[in-house]
């Protein structure tokens, strides 16, 4: 290759080019990115032929095949001999970038014309860089006359298109569709390739230099530092050579193969001038940590070119070093509380710090790290930031203060807001809410945590604020919350009944009477002092000791008393002085088959009435003091005692008014109703207002067992209703019984299915009773009328015949079948029981009604009397002309033969003897014989069918009729079976 220094006149362009480049030099050093005072600079990689010794790649070579080439001289051609296999004589493309002198060149050759090297068929040499490099020149120097058209292309990075960097053609316009000697003003697109075809001429045939200088005739060059267009443009990875079109004389027209083989490319040289790309940021490119060329980076930028800042060094935007600045990048301020950080324009913009820290550590934010981060505090800057852990629900906000003390919400307490204040609970996103508890039906606060309030007794729900299943009535007052159902023990469901009105039971003893255990009645006392204590008639009781005075309270105290279920019994006492008081008090309760004491002791707490009366009357409230209670009841034995009240005693005589709390029914609405008394809602069977009843359809599970005993359904079989007290049914759906599981004469069915359809009328006549069968359920009747049978009485029985049901039309009364007494009556089947015609006649009687004597007998079926109707006739076969069994059918008299008489022909008439069997007598068979006289030799003349002597048997082909006697001829079936088997035969009669 030869030195850079060599400049003939045809480089003088390439040397303009390079003078461009020299500004650039100024005030930097070229082995070093720093001054002598150590402030970054301008630097830049040497300038070098970038393809010296870097494989170019040629789509096409020589001497693949051995082949001859010539070369243009002029008016000669000398001819030589290309062959790739032989190194002195390949040409290779590996010669294009090697080291040779002028006078010893070497060239890569194309094949010739003579292969179909020629427009539009194109020849590249490509060049990889394997690096970006900016490019200043690119020189080709040809072997051969120039082409008449080819171009330059780069690409800008690995795999990217191909752009257009210079077109050469003595054909622009038409070949690359440019004009030639086109130029670029200023402002227009600096990134324009252009064509020109001032080296396109086929002269000279040898030698011809060609240079392009990227920055030549590109307006801003000598800006060249803020033009990032041109920065773009001198760039390229990759270098395209395509010669598209060889110069010819033209007189390869004649395709001559000589002058076909001077025409081909050849190049001796192919030099780019360059610096690899390090945007003013390395002094020189290196191999490398995967054997690829990188640059030596300074002023902290990193990239196979320079091309970005160190992952720390991003407090300003990365740029390409100038002659003017390094524009070095800058280290980010994170305050010593982190390694990384990313460039962030708009804070560059504002600040003029575009360094934003991330990742900071000790909890620390912002910019630079410089303060805490949200929801943190620290006391000291120089100390880490702590979290402030307020409470997400509970804190106004999740910043605390410099203390770490949160601000809480209303409700809310504790030094991160995580608790609730008294009366406060469920702390959530609302902070706490305020407790709910239902005041009469709970104790004490809240749970801070859920709001769960403390219930009484009988009552439940998150609030406390609804009785539990089975009881009612919420009360303030009522130490359980809510008093139990009563309602008989039948139902758990109640609630408090809103119409009913409290009234109370009262009696000052002027109608009392007030009777000794032993010495009989007491009548009146009074005092001057007054006392009164409660008894809560809802709570359970324990028997005490014996007693010698009792008090029995009026009638109006007793009997129906569940109203007062729960509610006070106000005691009034009479005494002058707090010690004349009775030290125990002893209640008696008698009712439904029990007795009840309530003892109270020791001697009341009293209280001042609050009325001021002139006697000084006082309360005695019974929960402020011990009591014991015997024998220990369950709150519905106390409602059933009540339910039925029939004593109420006290064991004093300093009594002055006993009052009973009770309710009684309105119909007004009510603005203060007597929520005590309960309304039940009953369970199917019951009814009432305190399901006392047994609803229709049901009735006691014990006959007569009261409001306490269970309701069970009625066992009608939904045939009706019954009595709800006894059970038993009125029935209805033609059904019968105790409990309807009959049907009614008459009808038949399943009463036991429960449906109104159950029982239907038996289909008999007069509706007679009927059965149905269970497994077919088929109806049958059971009392048909005489003579009638079958499942409906609609055939005639055994014996008789008619119509019954009209089935063939008019209807006709079974009667029975007249055989004349020539039947056997204990048979079956003796007649038809539609016609009356008999089918079983006997002692040889025949016809519809057995009326007569069948062939062969004589005699009177009709006659009435016991022995034989009917006899043989018995006619001789000597005398007889006919067949032996034909007589008169009354008299019995035979056919007999001339000179032959008597009943069955046995005698000759007067005149005549000698009768003997065979003599006289032809015995010609009647039915099968034309006549009864025979031929002279005793053969008789036969009927059509009959054969034989006697005319006694059916030819062949013939069978015997035995209903009329006579012999026919057999079906045309039995022909043609006759035929197939070939036989043939009598048959006898």
């Amino acid at each position: 290759m030869d030195a850079l220094y060599v400049v003939n006149p045809s480089l003088l362009t390439l040397v303009l080019s390079l003078h461009l480049h020299f500004y650039l030099l100024v005030g930097a050093a070229m082995d070093s990115c720093y001054d002598e005072g150590g402030i970054p600079s301008h630097c830049m990689p040497k300038f070098e032929n970038i393809a010296f010794n870097r494989t170019v790649e040629a789509s096409n070579v020589c001497g693949s095949t051995p082949e001859d080439y010539c070369m243009q001289t002029g008016s000669t051609r000398s001819c030589h001999y290309c062959d790739a296999s032989d190194p002195e004589l390949s040409h290779n493309a590996s010669l294009l970038t090697d080291f040779h002198r002028n006078e010893e060149p070497t060239w890569w050759q194309s094949q010739s014309m003579f292969y179909g090297i020629q427009y539009p068929k194109s020849v590249n040499l490509t060049l990889h860089l394997g690096k970006a490099f900016e490019i200043t020149y690119i020189r080709l120097k040809f072997y051969t006359s120039r082409p008449e058209s080819f171009a330059i292309y780069k690409r800008t990075e690995e795999g990217g298109p191909w752009l257009p960097y210079q077109y050469y053609s003595a054909s622009c316009k038409k070949t690359y569709g440019k004009d030639a000697k086109g130029f670029i003003r200023p402002g227009e697109e600096e990134k324009t390739a252009l064509c020109t075809d001032e080296f396109s001429d086929i002269s000279p045939l040898t030698g011809g230099n060609v240079a392009f200088s990227t920055l030549e005739g590109r307006p801003s060059a000598y800006n060249f530092d803020q033009s990032l267009f041109l920065q773009e443009w001198v760039t390229a990875t990759d270098l395209l050579i395509s010669l598209d079109r060889l110069n010819t004389f033209g007189d390869e027209f004649f395709k001559d193969a000589k002058v076909l083989r001077s025409y081909f490319y050849a190049i001796s040289d192919f030099s780019v001038g360059g610096r690899c790309k390090c945007n003013g940021h390395a002094s020189e490119c290196v191999e490398g940590e995967r054997g690829d060329l990188v640059c030596a980076c300074q002023h902290h930028t990193v990239g196979a070119d320079c091309q970005k800042c160190h992952p720390f060094y991003q407090d300003r935007p990365w740029a390409r070093a100038t002659g003017d600045s390094a524009n070095e990048c800058l280290k980010c301020n994170c305050n010593g509380r982190s390694d990384q950080c990313i460039f962030d324009m708009e804070q560059y913009r504002s600040t003029g710090s575009g360094g934003r820290c991330v990742d900071c550590r000790d909890n620390t934010d912002g910019p630079h790290c410089e303060h805490c981060k949200a929801n943190h505090y620290r006391v000291a800057t120089e100390d880490p930031c702590l979290p402030c852990n307020c409470n997400i629900n509970g804190s106004v906000s999740l910043q605390c203060n410099a203390e770490g003390r949160c601000v809480c919400r209303p409700g809310v307490t504790g030094a991160k807001c995580n608790m609730c204040q008294d009366g406060f609970h469920s702390l959530g996103p609302s902070g706490c809410r305020p407790c709910e508890c239902h005041h009469s039906g709970s104790v004490g606060e809240c749970s801070p945590l859920d709001g769960q309030c403390f219930c009484k007794r009988n009552v439940e729900g998150h609030r406390c604020g609804r009785c539990k299943p089975g009881f009612f009535n919420l009360q303030l007052q009522n130490p359980a919350g809510c008093q139990p159902c009563f309602c008989f023990g039948h139902s758990l469901a109640c609630s408090s009944s809103n119409h009913y009105t409290p009234v109370n039971i009262t009696s000052d003893f002027i109608e009392g009477i007030v009777s000794d255990s032993q010495d009989g009645i007491i009548q009146g006392f009074s005092s001057t002092h007054s006392f009164s204590s409660t008894l809560f008639l809802g709570l359970e009781y324990e028997l005490t000791f014996n007693i010698q005075l009792v008090l029995s309270l009026p009638d109006k105290f007793l009997g129906h008393q569940i109203y007062s279920y729960g509610q006070p019994l106000h005691i009034t006492f009479t005494s002058e002085t707090n010690d004349l008081l009775p030290n125990s008090l002893t209640v008696i309760l008698e009712g439904s088959g029990m007795t009840l004491s309530a003892d109270l002791f020791p001697k009341p707490i009293l209280h001042p009435d609050p009325s001021n009366s002139p006697m000084q009357h006082f309360i005695v409230r019974l929960h402020e003091y011990e009591t014991s209670f015997k024998p220990r009841l369950s709150a519905f034995e106390l409602q059933h005692l009540l339910y039925n009240l029939t004593a109420l005693k006290i064991n004093t005589s300093q009594l002055a008014r006993v009052t009973l709390a009770s309710a009684s029914i309105s119909s007004r609405p009510l603005s203060l109703p007597a929520a005590w008394v309960e309304q039940c809602s009953c369970p199917l069977g019951f009814s009432g207002q305190f399901c006392e009843g047994c609803a229709p359809g049901f009735t006691r599970q014990e006959p007569g067992g009261g409001p306490l005993s269970a309701c069970v359904p009625c066992k009608c079989h939904q045939h009706g209703i019954c009595d709800p007290e006894t059970g038993m049914c009125e029935c209805s759906h033609f059904t019968t019984g105790m409990t309807c599981e009959h049907c009614l004469p008459g009808y038949y069915g399943n009463a036991l299915i429960g449906t109104p359809g159950d029982c239907q009328p038996c289909p008999c006549p007069d509706r007679s009773s009927c059965v149905q069968i269970a497994e077919t359920g088929q109806v049958v009747c059971t009392n048909c009328p005489a003579g009638q049978t079958g499942m409906r009485c609609q055939t005639c029985e055994d014996g008789y015949y008619g119509d019954p049901m009209g089935q063939s039309g008019t209807v006709r009364p079974c009667v029975r079948c007249n055989c004349n007494g020539n039947v056997d009556f204990n048979a079956v089947g003796i007649c038809d029981h539609f016609t009356g015609r008999c089918l079983k006649c006997m002692g040889h009687t025949e016809g519809d009604h057995c009326q007569r004597c069948q062939r062969g007998f004589y005699g009177n079926a009709l006659e009435q009397t016991s022995g034989q109707k009917c006899k043989p006739c018995s006619c001789s076969s000597a005398g007889t002309s006919g067949h032996v069994n034909e007589c008169h059918p009354q008299t019995g008299s035979c056919h007999c033969l001339s000179h032959v008489t008597g009943r069955d022909c046995s005698y000759c008439e007067v005149g005549f003897f000698n009768l003997q069997p065979g003599y006289g007598s032809c015995n010609c068979d009647p039915m099968g014989s034309v006549s009864m006289q025979c031929h002279g030799n005793g053969t008789c003349q036969c009927r059509q069918g009959f054969v034989g002597y006697k005319c006694d048997k059916c030819e062949v082909n013939y069978f015997h009729n035995r209903a009329n006697h006579q012999c026919e001829e057999c079906p045309v079936c039995y022909s043609l079976v006759k035929k197939q088997v070939g036989w043939s035969g009598v048959i006898l009669l």
